[in-house]
């Protein structure tokens, strides 16, 4: 049993070790791909950066409302209040993650 309890953090932190130099060999193969194709990556991630801070914000504010829906709600639905807290977390997450998609293809059509 000695052995098996060690082993469970080794492979913690190896899984944990992987997953970051996977992340960064895939980053550096991607932006020496679009060095190679000419483009410059400093500019392609300015693009995709744009919109986090609406997207956090919003996520911010909706997931709590979600808690406090769930919570509120729990005995009407015939749920637990935990799991039902988690689903209107996600679902109001869900909605927030989709009103931001919403916001920035508006915001972009206009720009245009």
């Amino acid at each position: 049993m000695g052995s098996l309890a060690l082993l469970v953090p080794i492979s913690m932190f190896a899984m944990i070790f992987g997953i970051v130099y996977f992340g960064i060999i895939t980053s550096h193969r991607e932006k020496m791909a679009m060095i190679e194709a000419g483009m410059n990556p400093n500019e392609e991630n300015k693009k995709e950066k744009s919109h986090n801070k609406l997207r956090l914000a919003l996520l911010a504010l909706f997931v709590p409302v979600g808690i406090l829906i769930g919570r509120l709600s729990f005995e009407a639905l015939n749920m637990e209040a935990e799991i039902c807290q988690l689903v209107f977390a996600f679902l109001f997450g869900g909605v927030a993650l989709s009103l931001t998609y919403v916001l920035e293809q508006t915001w972009l059509k206009n720009r245009d």
